[in-house]
């Protein structure tokens, strides 16, 4: 498997507040997105029901999209200072996509999809009311499966195994920390799940990580996410 970038020397591990910092900066585009389509909303006298049409399956998928457009700038401006192969270093986008060494993650990501989905059956564990509403109000079906199946895949794990992770890793918490904490934040994210689908989005978390971890190679964290999501969409149809 191929090796990480070289590391920084323990002296010179940035801060771990300079990395919260980031991590809480990375959330403000969102924020504003929110106030001005909220605002949008209660100015338009053909919106009738402002929070109905905020969970409308087509305007959520819209402003996914666009939390992506706006979010992705700050992770180039975060790393301005590097150089092209840096970055790439840096977002582990460097090496290849090599299938015979992404076969053994293929094979793991399938047995957690199977245990998860026995897990589920077992447990009785039923769809949340709020996914079947949004996807009873989805007209433009193939725009949420591109938003659901490459786009989020791509940009969360540029986010999460991408910036955060690295950010992460160059604090005194290192790359076991960054495992952990980036799986924490990923999870936390989802707070419109709740119990076994947290837990279960936990286990996808720390599996993610782990793979960044051994491989240093985003692109078959891109992969597995991309695998997950697409089986999470069959379902729901």
């Amino acid at each position: 498997m191929p090796n990480s970038p070289e590391q920084p020397t323990l002296n010179s591990y940035e801060p771990l507040s300079h990395a919260v910092l980031w991590i809480m900066g990375l959330y403000v585009p969102t924020i504003f997105l929110s106030i001005i389509i909220v605002m949008y909303a209660e100015s338009n006298p053909q919106i009738i029901d402002t929070a109905k049409w905020l969970t409308d399956g087509d305007v959520t998928t819209v402003f996914s999209i666009l939390m992506a457009i706006f979010t992705v700038p700050l992770l180039a401006y975060g790393t301005r200072n590097l150089s092209t192969k840096q970055r790439l270093d840096y977002f582990a986008l460097q090496h290849r996509f090599n299938f015979n060494e992404f076969k053994p993650w293929l094979m793991l990501t399938l047995v957690y999809i199977v245990l998860s989905y026995l897990i589920n059956i077992l447990l009785d564990v039923r769809m949340p009311q709020w996914m079947l509403d949004m996807r009873d109000t989805i007209d433009y079906g193939w725009l949420s499966l591109l938003s659901v199946c490459l786009i989020a895949p791509i940009f969360e794990e540029l986010v999460f195994r991408g910036f955060i992770f690295s950010k992460i890793e160059r604090t005194r918490l290192r790359k076991s920390g960054a495992v952990v904490v980036t799986a924490i934040i990923f999870t936390l994210i989802h707070t419109q799940y709740d119990g076994i689908v947290l837990a279960d989005l936990f286990v996808l978390s720390v599996l993610l990580s782990f793979i960044r971890l051994k491989t240093n190679n985003l692109k078959y964290c891109i992969a597995v996410h991309m695998l997950n999501n697409m089986v999470s969409a069959l379902f729901l149809i």
